[in-house]
């Protein structure tokens, strides 16, 4: 069992102190060592060398088994990891959007930051930086912005695996340094001739690849990654999950993401391979697995001035939508080739033969209306089909209209139940159906929902038997319910009936076009309500109930 901390152990102030994020700059100690070693940064001609002396200036006074310094794009709200090292180990960097991490809020605040335990106090991993041979989180962690002229510039942590293992007066000590880094940074970054437009360009870049609509990531030779902008960590389902910088895509950082980060990581590892493996770019389309989603995958290789390997750089983003467009388009051709070749082929067909019966004139008068008929019924048939396609394409297109006016309820199902009985001797239509039951509603609309799920009972009930329609209030809503005892639905099929396209299994040897169900609900979904189907299972008979808001 552990004794109870104390204090200074835990890195809290002690009683009437002001804490780091409260107590102003002017109050911190300066030691004579931290001063000496701030003085000698002055003569570094390099960022990294830089960051390397800053290392050794920190190891000398606590543990820096873990440090890093980045700095910080306000225009993007971009920070690029310039350096850093752990366990002697120097690792590559890497540039990422703002979060909500210990480094983001750091940047964020512009004050400094202790955590004694990272498993308490310490906020949630998003961006990690640490080696493989490393345990997988620090316990704890100092980190203090770099500032100039009152403007955040960057910012350096420390960090180690044990428990409280720095004090307030480390914090101080940090601070300290960081005002002499950010000196000789701002040196450096001016030094040069062209800086100023450089500085500019690369801000300009950073800003364009940080607002980009489609991801980006930048991985190095290895394979590992170095970079990410904000459409790819959205895309990735990261905003809650870590990242580790330096390090390739591994399953075994991939299970604390979410499922659809996870599948998306899949499918970008076996991109990243084969950029490694060719060095050649590559541009594929993957359908993750479980989600359905597709991603577009565009790879490109980075190499330097002597034409080596150095990385790639992958654009991909989320074309579901384009997809299901296209797939949309090839199901309305087939449907257009397949269903509408029938009834028109139909009216052809009897047109010509009652043309060669008056041209010989043997053509006899039930002769002629029994083909005037069969034009007429699939005239009927095509235009319906035309209808559905109409509506489809306005469903999809997101302009499904409705023109709403005071609509009874009741008198609509009475209406169409008694039309459809005349046409059925082998089926019964009851209608239970209060007075009263009136709404704002677009009637034109309401009986195509209606009509069609009437027909439907018939038509999926080829023995006959009775089709029960049930009207009731419920709260605010008015609530319809069509039950047959027809030929069921199984049980994985009936959330489904719903989808375009879509043919159960007891319901494909019958007529349909597989849209009727679906222009239902997306007629329904507009006026703000709702519909769903139930069966007990194959021979019981299907239920369908849609329910709408009485007020407007």
């Amino acid at each position: 069992m552990q004794r109870p901390a104390s204090a200074a152990e835990t890195g809290s102030p002690p009683p009437g102190k002001p804490t780091a994020s409260s107590r102003g700059r002017r109050s911190r100690p300066r030691t004579v060592g931290v001063s000496t070693a701030g003085w000698s940064l002055v003569g570094t001609h390099d960022l990294i060398e830089l960051c390397r002396l800053v290392h050794q200036t920190i190891a000398r006074e606590m543990d820096a088994t873990i440090f890093f310094l980045a700095t910080y794009d306000e225009t993007s709200r971009t920070f690029q990891v310039v350096w850093q090292v752990e366990n002697g180990e120097e690792l590559s960097g890497g540039s990422f959007p703002l979060g909500t991490g210990l480094t983001s809020q750091v940047i964020s605040s512009g004050e400094p930051r202790l955590i004694g335990n990272w498993s308490v106090e310490g906020p949630r991993v998003q961006v990690q930086y640490a080696s493989p041979a490393g345990p997988s989180l620090p316990e704890s962690a100092v980190a203090v912005p770099l500032k100039l002229a009152g403007n955040t510039i960057g910012l350096m942590c420390v960090e180690s695996y044990r428990q409280n293992a720095y004090s307030y007066s480390n914090l101080h000590a940090l601070e300290v340094l960081a005002d002499e880094a950010a000196i000789v940074m701002a040196g450096l970054n001016y030094s040069e001739r062209l800086g100023a437009q450089v500085g500019r360009r690369v801000s300009e870049l950073e800003a364009i690849l940080a607002n980009m609509a489609d991801a980006l990531l930048i991985i190095d030779s290895r394979g590992c990654l170095v970079r990410l902008n904000r459409a790819a960590r959205d895309l990735l389902c990261l905003d809650e999950s870590t990242i580790v910088l330096g390090q390739p895509f591994e399953e075994k950082q991939w299970d604390n993401w979410p499922p659809e980060g996870r599948a998306a990581a899949e499918g970008l590892r076996p991109v990243v391979e084969r950029l490694q493996q060719t060095q050649e770019p590559q541009e594929v389309e993957v359908e993750l697995p479980g989600v359905r989603r597709v991603l577009s995958f565009r790879a490109t290789p980075l190499h330097d001035v002597d034409g080596a390997f150095t990385g790639g750089v992958i654009v991909f983003r989320d074309v579901t939508g384009e997809r299901d467009v296209e797939r949309l388009k090839d199901d309305m051709f087939s449907m257009a080739s397949h269903d509408l070749k029938t009834p028109a082929t139909v009216i052809k067909v009897q047109a010509q033969r009652l043309k060669r019966r008056f041209n010989t004139g043997s053509a006899e008068q039930d002769d002629v209306e029994e083909g005037l008929t069969m034009i007429a019924d699939q005239a009927d048939r095509l235009s319906k089909l035309l209808n559905l396609l109409l509506d489809l394409s306005r469903i999809e297109a997101g302009r499904l209209s409705l023109d709403r006016t005071a609509t009874d309820l009741r008198g609509m199902l009475i209406s169409m139940a008694r039309a459809l009985q005349s046409t059925t001797d082998s089926h019964v239509i009851e209608v239970d159906a209060p007075m009263g039951v009136i709404g704002h509603w677009d009637a034109r609309r309401l009986e195509e929902v209606i009509q069609n799920l009437l027909n439907n009972a018939v038509k999926y009930s080829p023995m006959g038997g009775g089709i029960h329609v049930r009207l009731r209030t419920q709260g605010q809503n008015a609530v319809v319910t069509i039950r047959d005892s027809g030929i069921g639905l199984a049980s994985d099929d009936a959330p489904h009936v719903f989808e375009r396209f879509f043919r159960g299994r007891e319901i494909r040897r019958v007529e349909g076009a597989g849209l009727g169900l679906y222009i239902c609900q997306a007629i329904i979904a507009a006026h703000g309500g709702r519909i769903w189907a139930q069966s007990k299972g194959p021979g019981t008979g299907s239920t369908f109930t849609f329910c709408l808001p009485l007020a407007e």
